[in-house]
């Protein structure tokens, strides 16, 4: 049986039929694109039209944000990813219905569709149908990846360069610097957009520094003197100039901020780098965490730890690895209760959320507190407060998200039920520090292997009394194995 759009004559496809395996893995494909067309018909359900009155915000967007919530813990995604699957099924089904007839029908491949769809986030309802209309024309079944990317980017091309371009979607509208998803092993990645002329320029100026400095390193290093621009002695040590690409590195993160006169606001909060004490001695390969979210390897985080004069002790259950409350004083939280909720919530405590909590938000007590008389409830204290984004602190004013702390104990992570917009329903626990269990265990397990080496030890000793006086001198105590 040919696939849809094809046939056993079809060049690109003709071969594959021949071997089972990859006929499978054909048949797979178009089942996968069936069923994305109907995730995308259920999740357009939940678009709603937003209207902007003027000079205030849209009307209805609290409502939708509540709903986005709801969606996102269904899909088990974030709010983000909710947000943006939610519009691009509504634009799928209205805007591109030609396409999506082949998508139900198993004939557009998912990753072309869903290419489709990012690439065209930002054309208005006329110039979208347009090209709905031209690739309902194209023979997917004939095109390999390569020419269905290069067709999508050509059609793209001619359509903006007909219309004029909302300011926004304009390379100049559109200059900006993202903080990638953070990768794994303490890696991260920044990313810079804009206009290709100014970015080559940027691109330039760093090179031209950066080579400088490298001829400015070899000449130092001839003549035995301190090069330039070496922060942890890697060019005195090994002997070399660093590379082009680390040298682009130190200059741009070494780079001061003009703000052209505006005052910055000190930091809420420190960039804390949390690592297991064990860890710190060398007695355990641990991972630490930098600023509660992001994994760095053991090696990463003593070289940061010894870089800082002061440490600041985190106490945490042992058993569980929760962090240890602090006690309720008055209406604002202390600087170190803030510290404490940040560690229990990295991000946002809204299910679903990514905001980093020790951005930008704004710490609420999940009990409001009576002003009036604060002894019939909504304390200060650390199992009534958390720490939300400005977006979802609102929500909770409003009533479109409600969340109940359960009753807990010192030693246990706390747990808050969240109920979204009277439609989903959940229960959040706390985070933890995972270092601590691990290293309580590993502990635990040498110090039991200790004690029972010691016991055989003894034993044996036993069995073989000595004789002489000097044999009978007791051996010196022996050190723990940590």
């Amino acid at each position: 049986m040919a696939p849809p759009g094809g046939d056993l004559d079809d060049p690109i496809l003709g071969d594959l039929l021949v071997d089972t395996g990859l006929q499978e893995l054909l048949t797979a494909g178009v089942a996968e694109s069936q069923r994305l067309a109907v995730e995308y018909r259920r999740l357009a359900g939940f678009w709603r039209q937003l209207e902007f009155p003027q000079g205030g915000d849209p009307s209805g967007a609290d409502e939708y944000e509540a709903e986005t919530l709801a969606v996102a813990l269904a899909l088990r995604c974030t709010r983000a990813t909710a947000y943006h699957r939610i519009n691009d099924a509504h634009r799928a089904l209205t805007g591109l219905p030609c396409c999506f007839a082949r998508l139900a029908s198993g004939e557009f491949p998912c990753e072309w569709f869903q290419r489709l769809l990012r690439r065209t986030r930002h054309l208005t309802a006329t110039d979208l149908t347009a090209l709905d209309q031209s690739i309902a024309t194209w023979p997917l079944g004939q095109l390999t990846v390569e020419q269905y990317r290069r067709r999508l980017s050509h059609a793209l091309t001619r359509i903006t360069a007909q219309r004029q371009t909302p300011a926004q979607h304009t390379p100049e509208g559109r200059r900006r610097v993202d903080l990638l998803p953070v990768g794994e092993d303490g890696i991260g990645c920044l990313q810079v957009i804009g206009p290709i002329p100014e970015i080559l320029t940027l691109a330039q100026r760093l090179d031209a520094s950066a080579r400088a400095i490298q001829h400015a390193q070899r000449h130092a290093l001839g003549a035995g003197e301190p090069p330039p621009l070496d922060p942890d002695g890697t060019v005195t040590t090994h002997g070399k100039p660093l590379s082009l690409a680390r040298l682009r590195y130190e200059l741009l993160t070494g780079a001061s901020l003009d703000t052209d006169g505006v005052k910055v606001p000190r930091q809420r909060f420190r960039l804390a780098v949390t690592v297991p004490a064990l860890t710190l001695l060398g007695a355990s390969e641990e991972p630490g965490t930098l600023d509660g979210t992001i994994p760095i390897p053991a090696v990463m985080a003593r070289e940061l730890a010894g870089q800082c004069e002061t440490w600041h002790r985190v106490l945490t259950d042992p058993a569980t690895g929760a962090f240890l409350p602090l006690p309720a004083k008055t209406y604002r939280p202390t600087t170190r209760m803030l510290e404490h909720l940040r560690l229990r919530h990295a991000t946002c405590a809204v299910p679903g959320c990514t905001r980093p909590s020790s951005w930008a938000a704004e710490c609420d007590h999940i009990q409001e507190y009576d002003h009036t008389d604060p002894t019939r409830g909504g304390l200060t204290e650390i199992d009534n407060l958390h720490l939300l984004c400005w977006m979802h602190h609102r929500l909770k004013t409003a009533g479109l998200i409600d969340p109940a702390r359960h009753t807990s104990t010192p030693s246990r992570p706390g747990v808050t039920a969240w109920e979204i917009h009277a439609r989903a329903k959940i229960a959040v626990q706390d985070d933890t520090d995972l270092a601590t269990p691990t290293t309580v265990a590993e502990l635990t397990t040498a110090w039991q292997t200790f004690e029972r080496d010691r016991e055989q030890r003894a034993l044996r000793a036993h069995h073989n009394q000595p004789t002489t006086p000097d044999q009978q001198r007791p051996p010196p105590p022996e050190d723990p194995p940590f």
